[in-house]
């Protein structure tokens, strides 16, 4: 009996013990909120916000949204944005979906010069390509990246027109299927977290060790694998002396149906490769796109050809402690961008650029027999943070957008090779009308950086290939624990079809 009065006590000491501790911890909350320029009301993007004496840092997405997790009421937030005066806030005077305003930190002309001195505008964005070198050198780091791939595919019209066919399976009705199966609108991302390694030599390529890779599927994956099994099942029935040609008027060329290894199980094949990811593959795409990134002529024309463009000098600011130009363009007959330059004044290093395609410019722009083409938006940002004696990049961020149309009668052709001329031995003839849309951002950010010797860079061995993992829809377990650029409502209303 009094064992039993014994436990009860202690049983209930401890509830009440247990109570006073759960009332003594912090509850933490969730925050979201948008960030904005306090003048334009428009969204900052990639912008930095550090939880105050903590070891957290979260940016923000491409609409100045963020997410902030397992904050406790007491917490301060820090907003940073190259450009813009700091601002802190606790976490206690804002509410779910807060607008938080941040207001430019522009000096004005007269503050920022202290003493008199000419500045040739013109000039100090020349100075940035003649001090590239110098300025944006490789280096031995290790760098934890984050990027981002979205591509949208929209089909405003598509027509096929049977004309003619001797293939017994591609018919009138056949077309039509086809029609009927190429989907008006198709959705891609991929999330790649993951290390990676540079070197200062620039006969060296960067080297990968990815973390995580997710992929959403594509709603109308479905209907696509079975327009390629189709034309798999006609290419595969191919002997040796036989090939194919696509032809549209006098414009035509051999289709590659060759297959390296007979034996290998294209399915197997076909499914490995959806699943895995060819790092080395990616490795020097990335390295591609990055290395010398100031060289693209076309990219930076405002760059390499500054008589293309006006500059105004609008002031000036500080970044990371150094005395930046704030420089704005706008494109001449031959220019055609627009955008903004921070340009640092000792230096002469780009550390920040915005521009875009001004309105009314495009990039390339061919119209020509039925075919068209138009690059018809490039928008980008940029930011280089400075370490030690060179400029590292730190986020890129870039959406472009094309519109292509076909209004042709095109010919799948299957000849035999003979001597002279190739017997024609199928063939099948539509007409052809479609209109689409394409847009892809790429968006990279620096997580964290740090030196490696040369011995660390030649000992780490990348890995040939790496598991995708697959979703449905948006998660945010899936990155729970990580620093990742918020995803875009777009990418959380994102939801695949069952089929």
């Amino acid at each position: 009996m009094y064992n039993k009065r014994l436990y009860t006590s202690l049983f209930l000491l401890l509830l009440v013990l247990s109570s006073l501790a759960q009332s003594d911890t912090p509850s933490l909350v969730s925050l979201t909120g948008t960030l904005l320029d306090e003048h334009t009301q428009n969204p900052l993007p990639y912008a930095n916000i550090v939880v105050e004496g903590k070891n957290k840092v979260i940016t923000t997405n491409e609409k100045g949204y963020f997410l902030i997790r397992n904050l406790e009421k007491s917490d301060t937030l820090n907003f940073h944005y190259i450009g813009y005066e700091q601002k802190k806030i606790c976490v206690c005077d804002l509410q779910q979906g807060s607008l938080v305003y941040l207001k430019e930190a522009i000096i004005s002309l007269n503050e920022f010069f202290v003493f008199s001195k000419d500045y040739d505008v013109k000039e100090i964005v020349k100075n940035v390509l003649k001090n590239k070198d110098k300025n944006y050198q490789s280096t031995l780091s290790k760098k934890q990246l984050f990027v981002r791939h979205r591509y949208i595919s929209n089909v405003d019209k598509i027509s096929i027109k049977f004309k003619k066919s001797s293939f017994s399976h591609l018919d009138e009705k056949m077309t039509k299927v086809m029609e009927q199966k190429i989907p008006k609108q198709s959705i891609s991302y991929t999330d790649f977290l993951g290390d990676i390694y540079t070197s200062n030599n620039d006969n060296d390529t960067l080297k990968i060790s990815p973390i995580k890779i997710v992929r959403l599927k594509d709603k109308n994956v479905a209907d696509l694998e079975q327009l390629e099994k189709v034309f798999t099942n006609l290419f595969s029935n191919t002997k040796e002396n036989e090939y194919w040609k696509l032809k549209s008027g006098i414009i035509g060329g051999k289709i590659d149906t060759e297959i390296t290894d007979p034996d290998a199980d294209l399915d197997s094949l076909s499914n490995f490769h959806k699943n895995n990811f060819t790092v080395k593959t990616y490795a020097e795409r990335l390295h591609k796109r990055f290395d010398n990134i100031l060289d693209d002529k076309k990219k930076w024309d405002f760059l390499h050809n500054t008589g293309n463009y006006e500059y105004t000098l609008v002031g000036g600011t500080k970044v990371n402690g150094e005395d930046v130009f704030i420089i704005e363009f706008k494109p001449k007959k031959s220019g055609e961008l627009i955008g903004k330059l921070y340009i640092t004044t000792d230096s002469y290093a780009l550390v920040k650029a915005d521009f875009k395609y001004d309105v009314g410019k495009t990039g390339t722009n061919i119209q020509l027999f039925g075919v068209g083409y138009t690059f018809n938006q490039l928008d980008i940002s940029i930011y280089f943070e400075k370490k030690d004696d060179s400029y590292q990049l730190k986020y890129y961020a870039q959406k472009t957008g094309e519109k292509i149309s076909f209004d042709r009668n095109v010919s799948l052709i299957k000849k035999k090779k003979r001597f002279l001329i190739d017997k024609e031995l199928n063939e099948i003839k539509v007409g052809l009308n479609m209109i689409s849309r394409e847009e892809s951002s790429f968006e990279v950010m620096v997580i964290d950086e740090i030196k490696i010797s040369n011995l660390t860079y030649v000992n780490f061995k990348q890995k040939d290939t790496f598991k995708i993992i697959y979703v449905d829809q948006f998660n945010d377990n899936i990155w729970k624990g990580y620093n990742i650029i918020e995803p875009t409502q777009q990418m959380r209303d994102y939801k695949k079809i069952e089929y």
